[in-house]
């Protein structure tokens, strides 16, 4: 059995006649029998019968009944403290959300267990923001620059947004093992003259970054998705500025190199809308971001 059955058993005890109870649950007819019949089928007793006047509930159903009445009553008032309990809803980039979220929202769940933390991945930042403007999105946490969201290279929103630089992520160049800007201190000229700059696409904060610190007319080869980057570095194909958390294992594996050369960080920015309570209740994920 399944609560819908349950729902519609009650909902018939109440209306006692299949078309009216069809008609206050937006069901056809045919689906209010099939679910009686299928409950009191799996059940192996029949809850209701049939007269002139409608259906009335056997002895049996009755007390069966009201049990379920009981238990659903009880469902529903877990399902809303679950609803009602403190929490927020968070968008991230997919390589934020892939690569540095869950080991901090699992920290933070062990830290606040009644604070119920929802992670919406999105590739799309465009698409974020608009969430966050609608109200869909308690908050944001993305990769950004400067004294303003969107300093980093993308529109900047319309709606009055508050935002925090929670950490600065560092940045690494990339290249194969043996490529020939290893081994020494590199200076600009030479990342410039080193051949092809790889990035994903023109909207990702990789490529914004390169462009950030490079010139935006510094010439990068769009290849895809982060994955894709790290490949044609490692075999060779062109070398690109890409956070280091992202390239982490990669390094450790001596998959990938990295240049002597420092690079601007960026900021892992947490971003909401502007609302007098919402830094209060964002404290604990600002915490474990800053902290991770």
């Amino acid at each position: 059995m399944d609560l819908d059955q349950l729902r519609t058993a009650l909902a018939l005890s109440r209306h006692r006649t299949v078309n009216r109870t069809a008609a206050a649950l937006g069901l056809a007819p045919s689906s209010v029998s099939d679910r009686i019949r299928r409950l009191e089928t799996e059940l192996g007793a029949p809850l209701f019968l049939r007269d002139h006047t409608g259906m009335h509930p056997t002895g049996i159903g009755a007390g069966y009944l009201r049990a379920a009445a009981a238990a659903l009553g009880t469902l529903d008032q877990a399902a809303e403290m679950v609803r009602a309990a403190p929490g927020f809803t968070v968008g991230a980039q997919a390589s934020i959300a892939n690569e540095l979220l869950p080991a901090i929202l699992d920290e933070l769940r062990v830290d606040h267990p009644d604070i119920q933390v929802r992670l919406r991945p999105e590739t799309d930042r465009g698409r974020l923001l608009e969430a966050l403007e609608r109200g869909d999105l308690d908050a944001v946490v993305l990769l950004d620059t400067g004294a303003r969201v969107g300093d980093l290279g993308f529109p900047t929103p319309t709606t009055p947004l508050e935002f925090l630089d929670v950490r600065e992520v560092a940045m690494t160049v990339v290249v194969a093992p043996g490529h020939p800007l290893l081994g020494h201190p590199v200076s600009m000229d030479e990342i410039h003259r080193a051949g092809s700059l790889i990035g994903r696409e023109p909207r990702c904060a990789f490529w914004m970054a390169t462009q950030h610190w490079l010139g935006p007319d510094v010439d990068l080869t769009a290849v895809g998705g982060l994955a894709q980057v790290r490949d044609w570095v490692a075999t060779g194909r062109g070398i690109a500025l890409l956070p280091t958390f992202a390239v982490r294992s990669d390094l450790d594996s001596d998959r990938l190199a990295a240049v002597d050369i420092p690079a601007p960080p960026l900021g892992l920015r947490l971003v909401w809308r502007e609302n007098h309570d919402t830094p209060d209740r964002l404290r604990p994920l600002l915490y474990a971001l800053s902290r991770a």
